[in-house]
């Protein structure tokens, strides 16, 4: 990312500690969480999917649909805060969401007005090789640490050791599967 987009986008963190979050995430990737992905499978109150359409129509001219979704697919291995306080949340977002987004809406619409922006295209390819390398980086250091440092194994650790090797299963049998099919259709 360029100086400028790492600019905003920490001003962005900042918003989302400022309204009660991890310092790791942005207000846009904390709302597509709580609207698409959240643990509970409970469909997310109001004001966050409010605050969806409201980021994701401000963002339309550079990101295209689904700015927030996007977000939280960029910040999918950071952990979001699942005990959040909805109201303090909506009060705190408001006085940030809302005047940030009237003010790049305004920005983003002009440049969009004047051809200098346009919505961006995702190669989901890149992105899929991008986060699996990261993952990949991820374990390393893990394994690195469990060499170097000695560390008890209880239901918690082995729990999580679990839940990362059946992701990494899926994943693997997901791009299997693609692979195998791609296979058959050429012959």
């Amino acid at each position: 990312m360029s100086y400028i987009a790492n600019f905003f986008v920490s001003i962005d963190q900042l918003g989302n500690v400022i309204a009660g979050g991890n310092p790791d995430n942005t207000v846009s990737s904390r709302i597509g969480y709580y609207n698409q992905h959240n643990s509970s499978g409970e469909k997310a109150p109001w004001q966050w999917r409010l605050f969806e359409k409201i980021i994701n129509f401000s963002f339309w001219p550079i990101d295209g649909p689904g700015h927030c979704h996007e977000a939280f697919h960029n910040d999918a291995g950071e952990e979001f805060d699942e005990n959040t306080n909805n109201i303090i949340f909506a009060i705190l977002a408001s006085v940030i969401i809302i005047p940030s987004c009237l003010f790049i809406c305004i920005l983003l619409y002009t440049l969009y007005a004047f051809g200098i922006v346009s919505p961006k295209n995702i190669d989901r390819n890149k992105n899929i090789k991008k986060r699996l390398k990261l993952a990949k980086a991820k374990l390393d250091g893990t394994l690195h640490e469990l060499n170097e440092h000695k560390v008890t194994v209880d239901e918690e650790l082995k729990l999580a050791s679990e839940t990362t090797i059946k992701s990494a299963n899926e994943v693997s049998d997901k791009i299997n599967g693609m692979l195998n099919l791609m296979k058959r259709l050429s012959n």
